[in-house]
């Protein structure tokens, strides 16, 4: 997660404050910082005083360091009227389109601007592919020997195997597809679809239309997605799933659902080319259905008991598993044992609790079963990178 100026990790950089300055009273200058949206930025300013910023339209982010090196800076998203410490290294990017923050210092100011080499790079969240329009979605249920001869066309095309198998000829390369298996043709691959003797296939196609963005050189196409098989993914599966579900609801907004449940099965089709491949092992629907409504209990259980001292083998006695069962369960549907569950859930109501500010620090530990309170804040830092009655400060300024 971000961290904001008025978070307490920016107090060795500077503070914030309420209101803005008035400069007859106070005696000091001003001018207006204008910038526009970069990613790469390549000077620091530098002052033996202090400076003040405040923002008067867009939305910024602050570089901050103690040295002029790309490396040594960290990013704050500037919150509120920011005060800079003198002898720090920083310089504001522009977050929207374009910024104006009045700079305030005092008449007797030096100043000096630090060259970046390599310069910073600034990581925008922005979109790196884009799907405009679903063209076409079906799903086929093809009996054994059936030949589609082929085609080509300007749009790219989902083909996720269901049930059974199919060998699928790209730009005469010839591929095997086997149950919950996936191909995507690019614009202007040639391809084919034959049903191998004694076998069927069920299978969901799409056809979309997609344009991928790029930023900079370093950025990757969506090559990436073509010329290959991609195995079974229960995370996958679950998207394209409910893509077919969504495609026959009729609910408003299902066409917005559709466009984001295979936007989101392209991004994570882009990203298993970096995580690598998991070996997973298909469920039968019946099992995968027991496995859902079983978890969904046990979820709903240390909910409702969150602030008990949940042990697993209450849980496994309750629910008639062995500790073995539990942990599978978990780690197949959640990629998490169930302990940490059960502390990242404590944790997450503990930090609601704090936006609540009905108790103290001392009475969350003890009201969600921690055994002491400097458990509680050692296991809080971890998470959140900052201990609780940090936490808490920031809150109370914003």
């Amino acid at each position: 997660m971000q961290l904001k100026t008025s978070s307490a990790a920016f107090e060795r950089y500077g503070s914030v404050y309420e209101a803005p300055i008035d400069l007859e009273q106070t005696g000091m200058i001003s001018r207006n910082w204008r910038l526009i949206a970069r990613r790469s930025i390549s000077q620091l300013y530098h002052f033996n005083c202090e400076v003040y910023l405040e923002m008067q339209e867009g939305m910024a982010a602050l570089l901050a360091g103690d040295a002029a090196q790309a490396d040594k800076l960290e990013v704050f998203a500037v919150h509120r009227f920011v005060r800079i410490k003198p002898g720090v290294y920083f310089s504001l990017v522009a977050v929207t389109s374009n910024i104006t923050c009045k700079l305030i210092t005092v008449t007797s100011y030096a100043s000096t601007v630090e060259v970046l080499s390599p310069p910073y790079l600034f990581e925008r969240i922005l979109p790196r592919i884009r799907i405009s329009e679903i063209l076409g979605y079906f799903y086929s249920i093809r009996d054994s020997g059936y030949e589609f001869g082929g085609e080509k066309h300007s749009y790219f095309e989902l083909t996720y195997v269901d049930r059974g198998c199919m060998t699928s000829e790209v730009d005469g390369k010839a591929y095997s597809l086997k149950e919950r298996e996936l191909m995507i043709y690019g614009p202007g691959q040639f391809h084919t679809q034959i049903i191998p003797d004694g076998c069927s296939c069920s299978y969901v196609t799409i056809i979309f239309d997609m344009e991928t963005i790029v930023y900079d050189v370093e950025s990757h196409h969506y090559e990436l997605l073509l010329n290959k098989v991609f195995t079974y993914d229960k995370k996958i599966h679950t998207l394209i799933k409910t893509f077919v579900m969504e495609s026959t609801s009729q609910i408003p907004y299902m066409n917005s659902l559709m466009l984001c449940l295979l936007q989101e099965t392209i991004i994570r089709l882009l990203q298993s080319a970096f995580i690598g491949k998991k070996n997973e092992k298909p469920v039968t629907e019946a099992r995968q259905h027991y496995q859902d409504e079983l978890l969904e209990k046990i979820l709903a259980y240390i909910d409702e008991t969150i602030y008990e001292p949940i042990t697993i083998a209450e849980i496994c006695q309750k629910f008639s598993l062995s500790r073995s069962s539990l942990q599978i369960l978990f780690k197949e549907n959640l990629e998490q044992p169930p302990k940490k569950y059960i502390n990242e859930l404590k944790l997450e109501t503990s930090r609601q609790m704090i936006c609540e500010g009905k108790y103290t620090i001392s009475e969350i530990a003890l009201m969600l079963g921690f055994n002491s309170i400097h458990y509680f804040s050692r296991a809080f830092t971890q998470k959140y990178g900052m201990a609780p009655s940090e936490y808490a400060k920031t809150l109370f300024k914003v």
